[in-house]
């Protein structure tokens, strides 16, 4: 080793430190999350004013009665939870790559079992995830066929047929994703634990 390659060697260790990094980039990562789940939070605000705006507006009419804007509310409601915990589940996974990241230093095969174990844990967090929001669309649908179905003169009619259509294609697709899903997530199970 050359004098020349020594001290440029030296200068990167003294300036290059792996933690400090590590914590600006989770710093950076949580102020994101912070902001997103702000921007969610407003996004719910808003949502909830156009409602009771829309609400008023219809006061002693007919459509007031329709269970429509609650079901709509809850929707989005339930969507902004799912993409917060969706949120907290990402920020999750990076602290765990930086920190496996970290504790393997520079030991490629220590670095390799650990990024392993990193990604087995995130294809389990993703697919529970990924779950509840296939639970989730299909609670929000059946509520919304089923509020459909239960209005007056809605019995027997074209429209009672057309909710049960459109309940058995949303269940189909939902079959479909979950079949896919399952495909990925053993896919990936079997590449993570090659690793």
């Amino acid at each position: 080793m050359t004098a020349k390659t020594k001290k440029i060697e030296e200068t990167l260790e003294a300036i290059y430190n792996p933690t400090a990094c590590a914590k600006l980039a989770l710093d950076g990562a949580e102020g994101v999350v912070t902001a997103s789940k702000d921007y969610l939070k407003l996004v719910a605000k808003q949502n909830a004013e156009i409602l009771a705006a829309i609400k008023n507006a219809l006061k002693g009419t007919p459509l007031a009665e329709l269970p429509i804007l609650d079901l709509t509310g809850q929707a989005v409601e339930g969507y902004i939870a799912i993409q917060s915990q969706l949120l907290d589940l990402g920020l999750e996974q990076f602290n765990a790559v930086i920190n496996a990241m970290l504790a393997s230093g520079t030991d490629a095969e220590k670095a390799k079992v650990e990024f392993g174990k990193v990604l087995r844990s995130s294809v389990e967090r993703s697919t529970t995830a990924q779950n509840s929001l296939f639970e989730y669309a299909v609670e929000r649908t059946q509520a919304g066929i089923d509020a459909a179905k239960a209005q007056r003169g809605i019995a027997g009619t074209e429209a009672e047929a057309m909710a049960e259509r459109v309940q058995n294609g949303f269940d189909t697709v939902i079959a479909a994703q979950k079949e896919f899903m399952g495909m990925a997530t053993k896919q990936i199970k079997s590449a993570a634990a090659a690793v």
